[in-house]
């Protein structure tokens, strides 16, 4: 992903609505007229990449005042939609955490992803009792590393969090997911890949097969899919 500064500097020297330039006292005037509350210094200093770490509502803010979808900032799309009004996409979180877990085990707790984020130190650190906030909606301005290192634990595009389009499209893929997890498809796919170097040829060509013939003709499964193994089982 492209840094923060790079994308504001890109968008204030041209913006997309072909105006001139955009100084630094100009954006934060902009702002202020969309009852945002973001200096012209602070921006200056966002723009040399000394703040690098932006509120979501900051971002939001100087996407609106930028006539750019916040997501672009993110790795997303830079075009708004007529009338859209984007902004911190408060079920995305909880929806990850429903969704994206080991087939083995349930949702990641808090904690775990707090101590997860923080131990790469690539996005800074996070607290779990931060991410009990968003959860619950009791909280709603992540800064921009909060953001990264959500997305990053969740393997989610971080533009997620911001972009309707994208969420219906990602959404959409994890209830198809879920489906299949329920039906125990992904932890069947999981344990063949774990047990490729230890089958012949023909014994993966057999379970291949199976597995197509049950997804075209949904016949029952040849393997018993329906068991549910625990981290323990992996030592």
């Amino acid at each position: 992903m492209r840094p923060f500064a790079e994308v504001l500097n890109e968008l204030c020297t041209n913006p997309p609505d072909g105006r001139g330039k955009v100084t630094n006292v100009a954006l934060a005037a902009a702002v202020k007229s969309r009852g945002g509350d973001i200096g012209h210094g602070y921006i200056s200093q966002l723009r040399l990449g000394v703040k690098d770490n932006p509120t979501c509502q900051a971002i939001v803010d100087l996407a609106g005042a930028l006539g750019v979808h916040p997501a672009v900032f993110l790795g997303g799309r830079r075009e708004l939609h007529p009338a859209e009004r984007p902004g911190w996409r408060a079920t995305a979180l909880s929806t990850l955490f429903e969704a994206v877990h080991p087939p083995d085990r349930g949702p990641w707790s808090p904690e775990e992803v707090a101590a997860a984020i923080s131990a790469s130190g690539q996005f800074g650190s996070i607290s779990a009792s931060y991410i009990r906030e968003l959860l619950g909606n009791t909280s709603g301005n992540p800064r921009l590393k909060h953001i990264l290192g959500l997305a990053d634990h969740f393997g989610a595009d971080p533009a997620y969090f911001f972009d309707d389009d994208l969420a219906a499209r990602v959404d959409a893929e994890l209830t198809d997911f879920l489906a299949l997890r329920e039906l125990g498809v992904v932890e069947f796919v999981t344990r063949l890949a774990e047990r490729t170097g230890d089958l012949s040829p023909q014994a993966r060509a057999a379970a291949v097969e199976g597995f197509r013939q049950a997804l075209e003709v949904g016949e029952g499964w040849s393997f018993p899919l329906n068991s549910r193994r625990t981290s323990a089982d992996h030592t």
